[in-house]
């Protein structure tokens, strides 16, 4: 991972040398995130409502989370002096940085046992940002960098009618999950003040987060982050 991240600092550099505007800034949010769990050869279809895991059917919600960490902008000034006042106003970049994400889904079993399950991850977005006026459109590849799992078990006095006939005892651990998870990202701002903005945006696992044989899980998530621009302190 050392070694990824000094690569990708290096390869900033240079696009920094081209660039005619560079801004720094911080950013923080919220983020609601769920997953689809899937068995290969299942007798259930994953949805809303019902995921499986060993070809047994859970019950999967939502969960609510944060990010927050430090963003890179570089623009390339599209204008010129022959075109007219909206081109001028536009701009596209690379929109970069490093982010810390907490994530991940709340599932339940059908002997109504529950899993509360935190995936902490460290992002590297590589988007393209379109910018006009005080819109910004962006989209692209985001990597994540598994930091650490938790997960809070929490059992119902009450078992479900299915609990006599199907017995779940898949225990949920850090180990089942791959360290990398490749995302597409998409998402749109807008300034609300002189370096102050706001984003929301779609991120959406690229391939399977699991190591266990015959699972396919992936992520799926919305961010709600204010960013401020530091330039704008200078």
């Amino acid at each position: 991972m050392r070694n990824f991240i000094i690569g990708f600092l290096f390869i900033l550099t240079g696009f920094c040398s081209y660039s005619q505007e560079v801004n720094f800034g911080i950013s923080l949010g919220t983020s609601l995130s769920n997953q689809t769990l899937q068995s290969e050869n299942s007798p259930y279809t994953a949805g809303v409502t019902w995921n499986t895991i060993g070809g047994l059917p859970y019950r999967v919600d939502s969960y609510v989370g944060y990010n927050g960490g430090l963003m890179l902008e570089l623009f390339f000034d599209l204008s010129s002096t022959d075109v007219d006042e909206k081109i001028k106003k536009s701009k596209i970049g690379i929109k970069s940085g490093i982010n810390y994400s907490s994530q991940g889904v709340t599932v339940e079993d059908v002997n109504m046992t529950r899993f509360e399950n935190n995936l902490i991850y460290l992002q590297i977005p590589i988007l393209l940002d379109y910018k006009i006026k005080k819109f910004n459109f962006f989209f692209g590849p985001q990597i994540h960098l598994l930091q650490d799992f938790t997960t809070v078990e929490t059992r119902s006095s009450i078992l479900s009618s299915n609990a006599t006939s199907q017995s779940p005892d898949f225990k949920f651990a850090k180990k089942y999950f791959n360290e990398n998870d490749p995302n597409f990202v998409f998402g749109l701002g807008y300034e609300i003040y002189d370096g102050l903005s706001v984003q929301v945006k779609s991120l959406r696992s690229l391939k399977n987060i699991t190591k266990l044989e015959g699972e396919v899980w992936k992520n799926k998530s919305f961010e709600l982050t204010l960013n401020y621009v530091l330039n704008s302190l200078l």
